[in-house]
């Protein structure tokens, strides 16, 4: 008989109300400031602008562009990072992984040479630069100087690597390895189609439904994918890795759906919640929706978060068809330790110790509500079915890999 954790969701209300309690809001002032400076005339006319859709898309990192700037469409901060660095030697920006790095939205200021490199790929020239500053008019000499020391601004990445009091080079490595580790792109070609066809009024129900599935296994696939790439469960023994496996399948799967749906705004969408209630019932989309208050906005966060939780064995449903004694109980604990010193000290470079400490205490609030999730997930048919596939399929990869290896090390 399978024996889980299960607790009503509401008691975390009380540590919630505690947080909250102990935060202290600064900017009362400046909201005062900012009402008493924008007093509406009531004898005017309000007159409310059509937000403006920009006909093409950014070469560089994809998002909505309206003109092409030396020699590609691309929108502002793409045009002014190329204009800033274009000039500089490419061999000034070394990429950490042999330029491999993917130029998206959410990610276009981790890698510099990446993106400088994408920018001259997608047909960006010196030339253009040069030749748009000729026919500009001269500006005031003092202010150029001025723009010429200010300095650049960095990701927070980047930041990090700049500073090596706060991560050692084998943590930057680490750091760098979870946040690439979930491949989230491959998720979101399918909810831009969930959000297109809900905007568009001639879908049947079962359109969306299909729409739906093909997004829940991108989900459970993503999740299988992590966990075939993680070195860290690989390298376990074969005994500790059946008993981690089970658990870290199901907390990879729920947070990265979690943080998905929430990140793409499918909350907000109605025909996906009717589909989603259709197919796991309408606890389990309240269970979704009362948790989404936890994720963090930081994708970077979220993504340590989730490889944090993912070997967090004892937060999960335990399964009485799997030994729970793992034999180097130490192992699992040196992982854990490491991503949580990994995630602390991000924290801590980032937002300084007060906002460090509120978002450490969200995340676990975070995993909380997932282990709430995780539990009703086991009562759901369907669900089981799926991470027992993703179970197997990753056990199997992991073990031929094994003899892959030891082949490897007789020859």
């Amino acid at each position: 008989m399978t024996r889980y954790i299960t607790s009503n969701y509401e008691y975390l209300a009380l540590t919630t109300q505690t947080l909250h309690s102990i935060v202290i809001v600064f900017d009362c002032g400046l909201i005062a400031k900012f009402e008493s400076n924008n007093t509406v005339n009531p004898s005017r006319s309000i007159k409310t602008k059509k937000p403006k859709i920009l006909p093409h898309e950014c070469q560089i990192c994809g998002v909505p562009a309206e003109y092409s700037h030396f020699g590609a469409v691309s929108c502002h901060p793409c045009k002014m990072f190329f204009k800033r660095n274009a000039n500089t030697e490419q061999a000034a920006c070394t990429c950490h992984f042999d330029g491999q790095c993917e130029i998206n939205l959410n990610n276009r200021h981790i890698c510099p040479a990446c993106r400088l490199a994408k920018c001259f790929k997608c047909g960006m020239s010196i030339d253009k630069i040069q030749a748009s500053r000729q026919t500009k008019p001269k500006t005031n000499t003092l202010i150029k100087k001025k723009v010429q020391h200010q300095p650049e601004t960095l990701s927070t990445l980047n930041l990090l690597k700049s500073d090596q009091s706060i991560l050692t080079i084998n943590q930057l490595t680490l750091l760098s390895n979870l946040f690439n580790c979930y491949k989230e792109s491959q998720i979101l070609p399918f909810t831009q189609r969930l959000t297109d066809t809900h905007i568009v009024s001639e879908f049947t129900c079962a359109m969306y439904e299909a729409l739906v599935e093909e997004f829940l296994v991108s989900v459970y696939e993503t999740a299988g994918a992590y966990l075939r790439s993680n070195d860290d469960l690989r390298h376990l023994s074969c005994h500790d890795r059946s008993i981690i496996l089970r658990s870290a399948a199901d907390n990879v799967c729920c947070m990265g759906g979690a943080f998905i749906m929430q990140h793409c705004h499918l909350y907000g969408l109605n025909s996906f919640l009717k589909a989603m209630n259709a197919k796991y019932g309408k606890h389990t989309m309240d269970i979704h929706i009362w948790a989404k208050k936890f994720i963090d906005p930081d994708v970077v966060l979220v993504k340590l978060s989730i490889s944090l939780f993912a070997f967090s064995e004892n937060t999960c449903c335990y399964y009485s068809n799997t030994l729970n004694n793992l034999t180097n109980s130490i192992d699992i604990l040196k992982i854990q330790n490491k991503y949580a010193e990994v995630t602390w000290k991000y924290l801590l470079y980032k937002y300084g110790h007060y906002e460090a400490v509120k978002r450490f205490l969200n995340i676990t609030l975070w995993l909380a509500a997932m282990n709430i999730l995780i539990g009703h997930n086991r009562t759901l048919k369907v669900h089981v079915h799926d991470i027992d596939s993703i179970v197997e399929q990753t056990e199997l990869t992991l073990i031929l890999d094994d003899a892959d290896e030891i082949i490897e090390t007789n020859q």
